[in-house]
């Protein structure tokens, strides 16, 4: 199309023109604004056409065509598309709520993961061990109430169930993604001790129990008054279902 003179440049939103380029017309630009977009301005030289638009503070994916036709006696057309997404990004990573550092087996525990606000809304994954986790019904992805520009935050709950055989720990991480092309992704991640009777052993040998006395209580009773005078001491394990016994005589 070199050698062929040009009768205009068009721009489309989709099916929609936006913006036209012909030298031959006074004035030779013309703008177009559709529904949900406002097209700003344009400017065109002897080899090219730019046009400036305002995307609707939506996430949308569109197609923008440019084509390009010459006058007679052939009156060539060339079009070239292209796909556009508008998103805004989560500016933080997720927050899991509800993770303690240590657990029993058999415990039941209820995490939450919620995304920063976005454009469009991220869904949210969890995985234990990278095992991804299927939700239950009531278990899908909620949405906030939309703020300025659309945008919303997110979050989905899991309930755990700890078996009561596990021992060592969970990494728990839950997973935000943008469903764009290409998926825009943030993560957070948990570690969960599964503490076991032989870790408690370890936990009150290195701790002594003067220096954790929020872990025992103890218990003093006295016998019969009757020589010789007889007292028994109890330690008990009030939290962790273990009991220590000593006497003296």
């Amino acid at each position: 199309m070199d050698d062929q003179k040009l009768h205009s440049v068009k721009w489309y939103r989709d099916t929609h023109e936006i913006f036209r380029y012909n030298p031959s017309q006074k004035p030779p630009i013309r703008l177009f604004n559709v529904t949900g977009i406002m097209v700003q301005g344009g400017e065109c030289t002897a080899d090219s056409c730019l046009v400036r638009v305002m995307p609707p503070p939506l996430a949308t994916r569109a197609a923008y065509t440019c084509e390009v036709s010459t006058e007679g006696p052939k009156f060539q057309i060339a079009r070239q598309a292209k796909h556009m997404t508008v998103v805004a990004m989560p500016e933080k990573d997720p927050i899991i709520i509800g993770a303690p550092k240590l657990v029993k087996p058999g415990e039941q525990l209820l995490l939450n993961c919620t995304s920063d606000y976005s454009l469009p809304p991220s869904d949210i994954n969890w995985y234990i061990d990278n095992e991804l986790q299927k939700p239950e019904i009531w278990q899908r992805t909620e949405l906030s109430p939309p703020e300025v520009g659309g945008l919303r935050a997110s979050w989905r709950v899991l309930r755990v169930s700890v078996p009561s055989g596990a021992s060592g720990a969970l990494r728990v991480r839950c997973e935000a993604i943008l469903l764009v092309e290409p998926p825009v992704v943030r993560d957070a991640a948990t570690i969960i001790t599964i503490y076991s009777r032989t870790q408690l052993s370890k936990y009150v040998s290195n701790s002594g129990f003067s220096a954790s006395p929020s872990l025992c209580f103890w218990i003093i009773t006295l016998g019969s008054i009757k020589p010789p005078l007889q007292m028994n001491m109890q330690i008990t394990m009030n939290k962790f279902d273990q009991n220590l016994i000593t006497s003296l005589t």
